[in-house]
Formats: C-alpha cells, structure tokens, sequence
C-alpha cells in the first residue's frame, strides 16, 4: 500500500482506471519520446516489473545533464530498469466553480494555486490545539493543491481536525496520505490536499519511488492531479504531476553521489520520461522541503530550465533560511503565471496569542497556474 484516500472526514477508499484516448492524441504520440525505441521497451519493462526503481538511477551518475532545443520532443536518458504502473484514467472533467464556497476566501476562476507547507511535526499534540488547527484551515483555504510534509503519527487524527474546520468554513477538500518513511523510529509521511471542487486526483495516480538500495532517507511520493474545468476551443484541462520530497538535513551536504540532491536529478527525469511515456503528462513540480537554497540543489539544480519559483525568499523564518522549493521546467510548463511567493503567515493566525513558530517552523510556498493546458514553447 502507498497511501491513504480519505473521503470527506477521513473514510478510506479505493479506485480503479482506464487511459482513453481520442484519434489526435494518438497521432500525436507517433511525434514523442513514447514511441520511440527506447520508450517502448521501458513501457514493457514497466508493466512487468510495477515502480520506479531509485537503484536503477546509478547508471547516470556523473554524466553532463542533456541540452534540448525541444524539451518535449527529445528523448531523456533513462535505465532499462524504470518501472511504472498501470496507465492512467481519463478524467472526466467537470465546471470549475468561481469561487469557493468558503465564507472568507475567493479563488480566480481563470487560475489554481500550488503548495507545498512542511507543517513541523503535523500529528495528534497540533491537532488538539483548536487556534492552530483554524490557522492551519484558513490557509489550506487559499489553495488548490498542497503537497504536505513531517505528517506524524497516526494521519486520520490530524487530517480529520483539518477537514472539520475547512467544512465547517464552507470548503470541500480531500487528501491522501503515503505509508510511514525514514530509516529509524521517527517515521513521517507524505500527504497531498487538495480542494475537491476545483482540482481532482487522477485515480491510482499515487506512488512512492522504490528505493531497495536505500537512497534516500524518505523517498519521494509521487501523484497526478487536474484542474475540474470543463474543455474549450480544443483547450484541454491543466494537469500536472506532484512529486512530494522532504530530504533528511544530513543528507544534503557535500557533493557526493549520497548527497540526496544527487539522488533527485535523477528521480525528476526518470518520473517525468515514465509519466510522459504512459500517459503524455509533459507537466511536473518536484516540491518540498530541501534543506538547501536554490544555490546548493547540486545536480538536480543542474537540469536544463529546471527553476524554483521563489528563488530564494526566506522560508524557515527562525533561521532565516530557504529550504522550501517548487521547481519546474520553465521551458515546458507555460501555464505558470509567473506568480509565486512564500505565504506570511502570521496574516492568517486566528489568535493573538499565536506566533508563526506555533503552527510551523516553516512557511508555505505556493505558484499560480492557468486552469487550461498550454503548448510548451517549441511544440
């Protein structure tokens, strides 16, 4: 099992899909890297072994990162042992709402917003803080989608206390939630929330990257969403790959092929020619907590067009540091808006009493995209 599907308060349950596709996607794919010699092969690899593979990565390290005059058209480098699931679903796409429900918070028709909050030790002791929890709701309520790091304990407890407030605010959100990770007690896991009546999860789209040779301490959890938005002029719904990272702290130092951030180049290309070969998904945000300033991402900074949307704005405001990222290839993804910033949280606390450290050492980190699909440049 690789994560948690909760219904409205917590309820799990499971889905099944089926990838359709019209005659003009198909045509398409004979332009692609999908249809390529190699893209062939590791799709028949894929379906007979079911994951990504991080031991499979070794066989890169050290190469230059590739240069693409078509970012989409060119083939990326990739292992013989890549793996994968089963295609994706066609989603049934459905009208974006205006506006939210909520009592307090707006949201553009024409644009969703993605997040990524490390809420520090997010479990049981902070779900039983009632001005903690209602900070927390009201800025899960500016956003669509949000990749959630340091998930403690027992995750229906928290998530639940979250859902309360966010539907008693008038919101609908849902969430999933990955199995526990690290290599010692101190597990936590990785969660996506999102608000379901403007953005939905492309069903059985979750996975964690196999790391049987150890890697990473908590290795990435990866998921597709879509924006619920009903096609026009040929324009197809925005969708887009998550892929949730939280490094151990430990692990980031010195330029070593144990250096974690030497481990996630290769993750993001090998997730994103996997997704792309089995579903024609072009659009991909690695996002999370890093431990390190877009100065020191290492090989993974070292990925053509590959760009953290807020630089290096101050996201651990108690040691003044940025360790919080969402990276995308600029090139490709033409649906960013260009707006993206790091949320001043203390405009969101609910009592006077509360300080930002109260409900995080860190701060959420979001970017705004357009709801429809955008050729990437070159295409």
């Amino acid at each position: 099992m690789v994560g948690w599907l909760f219904d409205g308060l917590g309820r799990k349950r499971s889905r099944k899909r089926r990838r359709r596709r019209g005659p003009i996607a198909t045509l398409l794919r004979w332009f692609t890297p999908g249809l390529t010699l190699t893209g062939s092969i590791g799709v028949v690899i894929a379906l007979i072994t079911g994951q990504i593979s991080l031991p499979s990565l070794d066989d890169i390290r050290g190469t230059e990162p590739p240069v693409y005059d078509d970012p989409i058209a060119a083939t990326l480098p990739r292992s013989e042992q890549i793996a994968g699931r089963p295609p994706l679903a066609e989603v049934a796409p459905v009208a974006l709402a205006t506006a939210s429900r909520s009592r307090t918070t707006r949201k553009s028709d024409r644009h969703i917003k993605i997040a990524t909050f490390n809420i520090q030790t997010f479990g049981k002791s902070k779900a039983e803080k009632p001005d903690v929890m209602d900070t927390l709701a009201r800025i899960f309520m500016i956003f669509d989608v949000v990749a959630v790091q340091e998930l403690k304990g027992d995750p229906s407890i928290p998530i639940n206390s979250l859902f309360e407030r966010l539907h008693r605010l008038g919101a609908r959100y849902d969430a999933i939630v990955s199995d526990p990770l690290g290599r010692s007690s101190q597990t936590e896991r990785y969660a996506f929330v999102w608000d379901t009546t403007r953005v939905q999860l492309v069903r059985e789209s979750a996975y964690l990257v196999a790391d049987s040779a150890d890697r990473m301490h908590r290795q990435p959890y990866v998921a597709t969403f879509q924006a619920r938005v009903n096609p026009i002029d040929s324009r197809r719904p925005f969708s887009f790959s998550l892929i949730n990272v939280h490094t151990d702290p430990d692990e980031v130092k010195g330029d070593s092929p144990r250096n974690e951030l030497n481990v996630l180049d290769d993750v993001f290309i090998r997730v994103r020619q996997w997704e792309y070969d089995r579903s024609g998904q072009e659009d991909f945000f690695l996002l999370g907590d890093l431990n390190v300033d877009s100065k020191n991402l290492q090989q993974l900074g070292q990925i053509p067009n590959l760009v953290s949307v807020v630089g290096d704005q101050v996201t651990a405001p108690k040691s003044g540091k940025t360790y919080d990222h969402i990276l995308m290839d600029r090139v490709v993804t033409q649906e960013w808006t260009g707006q993206a910033s790091v949320l001043d949280v203390s405009q969101y606390l609910t009592n006077g009493r509360l300080t930002v450290s109260d409900v995080s050492d860190h701060l959420p980190v979001w970017a705004e995209f357009d709801i429809y699909e955008i050729p990437p440049s070159g295409y």
